[in-house]
């Protein structure tokens, strides 16, 4: 009998000492528990001219704001070199040039989640916040390593658009992808630098 309340004691305090124990140490915040991956993307600059609505325009603070193709709209700076504004109506139709920045977050090449891109791009039905975002998904076809320049298109169709990698980030980037990979980022429409009606 005794050996059995020795073996209970000794239990009993190795048990009260792991408590003791997980009581001191301090609790660890839930920031400390879970890190975010870093995206890595790279950004190319680029000029778009396109055929969009303009839902209103404001000479005081030159700024426009159009629909794009896409559906997206987007209120955007007009450049001082623009001069026509009090000649652009509200809820016409107008060809504008604007600067915009193009950033590839994410390659997604032929792993987990390739297959459901290209099906979701080839739908012809974009997702209405990809569409507010500025969010795309877009095919790789071409890649030219010599001009260091990458060629992309989006899965309905329309332009290919071709950017060239003028950094290292960029020409290393270009070196990971291969034609038929799907490139998701997101465009920034910066400044409109022509319009006209």
């Amino acid at each position: 009998m005794t050996f059995r309340s020795i073996k209970w004691a000794a239990g009993f305090s190795t048990f009260a000492a792991m408590l003791a124990i997980g009581i001191g140490l301090p609790e660890r915040q839930a920031s400390a528990q879970v890190q975010a991956v870093p995206r890595e993307g790279v950004s190319f600059s680029d000029t778009v001219t396109a055929r969009v609505t303009v839902e209103t325009v404001d000479e005081d603070s030159r700024t426009v704001a159009i629909t794009l193709p896409t559906g997206r709209t987007v209120v955007l700076p007009v450049a001082n070199s623009v001069t026509n504004l009090a000649t652009i109506d509200d809820g016409s139709l107008a060809t504008v040039t604007y600067s915009e920045v193009v950033t590839m977050l994410n390659l997604r090449q032929k792993g987990p989640g390739s297959k459901d891109a290209r099906r979701d791009q080839m739908s012809g039905k974009p997702d209405p916040l990809d569409v507010a975002t500025g969010r795309f998904t877009l095919t790789v076809v071409g890649v030219d390593l010599a001009k260091n320049t990458v060629s992309v298109i989006s899965g309905d169709g329309g332009a290919v658009r071709t950017y060239a990698a003028t950094s290292i980030a960029k020409q290393d980037m270009l070196k990971k992808i291969k034609v038929g990979d799907v490139v998701i980022g997101m465009t920034t429409p910066l400044t409109i630098t022509a319009i006209t009606k």
